[in-house]
């Protein structure tokens, strides 16, 4: 079986780094080069920021679109 290492440095955790729960995400993280924090919009510049908050109401009418669809059928 494949033990933790204990000597490897305790990385310092905030509210927008995404943790690694196991060895894929891990290797993702490494090796991928996956990002560790999370994206956060009050940085990004305001067409960015335009086309998430767009992008986020489309996609949720849509969700609610089809269960209101799918409730009267």
């Amino acid at each position: 079986m494949h033990e933790k290492d204990e000597t490897r440095p305790i990385e310092e955790k905030t509210e927008s780094t995404v943790t690694s729960f196991n060895d894929v995400t891990d290797h993702y993280q490494k090796i991928m080069g996956v990002p560790t924090q999370r994206a956060d919009l009050n940085s990004m510049p305001k067409v960015l920021r335009w086309f998430a908050y767009f992008f986020y109401t489309v996609l949720i009418l849509g969700a609610l679109l089809f269960l209101i669809s799918w409730l009267i059928q």
